[in-house]
């Protein structure tokens, strides 16, 4: 991907994991969730669970930011597959 001098590129880690009580995707920090095998509390039904257990997709973000650091675009830069 090509940027100007006016933009930065950063990435952001993430991962999306399915409530085992309601259903509700949740998305988390790669790092957070499955690295770490967090245990995170559902906002829709307040149900914990363990979101490693429960993980389905985990993928690197790319973040096109702007000389002043706000958000252009998000981009999908590189999908990982779950163990």
């Amino acid at each position: 991907m090509s940027t100007s001098e006016s933009e930065n590129v950063a990435f952001f880690d993430m991962a999306v994991a399915i409530c085992p009580q309601c259903g509700i995707p949740l998305v988390e920090s790669g790092w957070y969730g499955i690295d770490m095998e967090s245990d995170i509390g559902c906002y829709g039904c307040g149900e914990n669970f363990n979101f490693k257990k429960h993980a389905v997709d985990r993928a690197t973000l790319s973040v096109t930011l702007s000389k002043n650091g706000k958000i252009k675009r998000l981009g999908v830069e590189e999908k990982t597959e779950l163990e």
